[in-house]
């Protein structure tokens, strides 16, 4: 989702004391439109439902307006229904049905939802689950999607994963991942490979999806250093393959922590990426450091040199400064000015701010 300066989320969660299986949450956006005109305020409410545990099982209801993921099928917007029971010995069962959000209106015809997932865990050593999803326009079917997920861990060092979805309307895989990942003391190194569709992602209806949904697999590894108790060093590169382009992208990252526990630390990133339109060289700084115990101040800096700087400067910059405080009452207040020139504006310049409130619960310290 992608909207226009100024714009804020207002996030709201309640819960009953006298009933704590009983809590409600919301994410609503709020915005304002207009340029040469009067700015108007406006807003969406992105989520709000309301949720019913049992905290001894863990099995749950919620109603409302929600984003829906379940197993390997493609996450859903909607108003309606989810639900989780656990049963016998680690099997979960769950279902959802609803309106999707984003509906398309054609006479008496419209939009429903519906789908689930049956999964088995083997105590800590397999999980694994098959998802079903379906989307009908009145008597047309729109999308339908069988999955599958599991993941192994059949030593404390040795770690499999994977997912799969396969679209039935249209015959193929939409979506798959498998990665492979070891550990020993300080080293981890991780082996993967995504298989994507952009129509997974897009509409059926728009034209990106229509002229350009063509898969994209990209495969690579990962590797993991600790290589001092304050030293975290990272490797990656993988190469994307997407209809005719082959291209790929690699980084490196080391952080130092400030402190044994990494309540402040300050890291250094690399990045190169060659893949179809996307093709630059980048360097990254960040901060995180502890003024006091209520007081917290965070900066980024990126600068970006790309192969094709399309008039806009051989290099461009965007930089975060941020500055967050909390009281032992509840308020954390944060606040953060962003600063950016690039391909889409010569000169970009935003300020973010964030005011939260926990009810009964004590502060808690964390990053802006």
């Amino acid at each position: 989702m992608q909207t226009r300066s100024p714009v804020g989320l207002l996030v709201l969660r309640g819960e009953d004391r006298l009933r704590p299986w009983l809590d409600v949450e919301s994410v609503t956006w709020l915005g304002a439109t207009g340029a040469s005109e009067p700015i108007a305020p406006t807003g969406d409410v992105l989520t709000l439902s309301v949720r019913a545990r049992d905290a001894a099982s863990g099995s749950e209801v919620r109603a409302g307006r929600m984003l829906v993921t379940m197993g390997a099928v493609r996450p859903v917007h909607v108003d309606g229904a989810r639900g989780l029971v656990r049963v016998f010995d680690g099997t979960t069962v769950e279902a959802f049905g609803g309106v999707p959000v984003v509906r398309r209106f054609d006479y008496d015809r419209f939009d429903w939802t519906a789908g689930g997932r049956l999964g088995q865990s083997i105590g800590d050593v397999a999980a694994f689950g098959g998802s079903y999803a379906v989307r009908r326009r009145g008597a047309s079917l729109d999308d339908e999607e069988l999955g599958a997920d599991f993941a192994l861990t059949p030593a404390t060092w040795l770690t499999a994963a994977g997912r799969a979805a396969f679209d039935v309307v249209s015959g193929g895989p939409t979506d798959a991942l498998a990665s492979v990942s070891a550990q020993k003391d300080d080293v981890r190194g991780e082996l993967f490979t995504t298989h994507r569709s952009p129509g997974r992602l897009l509409p059926r209806t728009s034209l990106f999806s229509v002229l350009g949904d063509f898969a994209a697999t990209s495969t690579g590894a990962t590797a993991r250093w600790r290589a001092f108790p304050r030293l975290e060093l990272i490797a990656t590169g993988s190469v994307q393959v997407q209809g005719s382009e082959v291209g790929g992208q690699g980084l490196g990252r080391a952080t130092l922590a400030l402190d044994d526990e990494w309540a402040g630390s300050v890291g250094l990133e690399a990045r190169r990426v060659d893949f179809a339109g996307a093709r630059w060289v980048g360097a990254r700084v960040v901060a995180s450091l502890p003024l006091s115990a209520a007081l917290r101040v965070a900066t980024e800096v990126e600068l970006v040199r790309p192969d094709d700087a399309r008039g806009r400067g051989s290099v461009w910059p965007w930089a975060l400064g941020a500055l967050a405080w909390t009281s032992p009452r509840g308020w954390e207040i944060a606040g953060a000015l962003e600063a950016s020139a690039g391909p889409d504006n010569r000169e970009s310049l935003h300020a973010l701010a964030r005011v939260s409130y926990a009810l009964g619960e004590p502060a808690r310290r964390g990053s802006p």
